[in-house]
């Protein structure tokens, strides 16, 4: 193993746990979003346990990262439609799906390599 297969391996495990933040504060906004709206603390915990404990199940992880990723392709699409245009739109969406993507599976290979 050369001293740039390490140096590779420290940037993207860098890069990974960088992008977990993000993933982490998505699940916790979900659980907010859930218990606040049934007014349970019960709903958030289990939401928040459910959601974290999933990202070790590959069944479930990968079509949670597809879903997560959507959001992004439609936060995407309502930027483009906010500036009235189609084109921008579907662009703006297709492009903040593949970055969610993008970023969700770097998460979850982070937390894959912290298990």
């Amino acid at each position: 193993m050369s001293a740039n297969d390490v140096r590779k391996g420290v940037t993207n495990a860098r890069f990974n746990e960088k992008n977990s933040n993000i993933l982490f504060l998505e699940i916790i906004a979900i659980a907010v979003a859930a218990g606040a709206g049934t007014e349970s603390w019960w709903v958030f915990g289990g939401v928040l346990i459910a959601l974290t404990g999933g990202l070790y199940i590959r069944v479930i992880a990968i079509p949670l990262m597809v879903v997560l990723s959507c959001f992004w392709g439609l936060i995407g699409y309502g930027i483009g439609s906010a500036a009235d245009s189609t084109g921008a739109a579907v662009v703006l969406g297709i492009l903040g799906f593949l970055m969610g993507l993008g970023i969700h599976f770097s998460a979850l290979q982070w937390a894959k390599d912290i298990e």
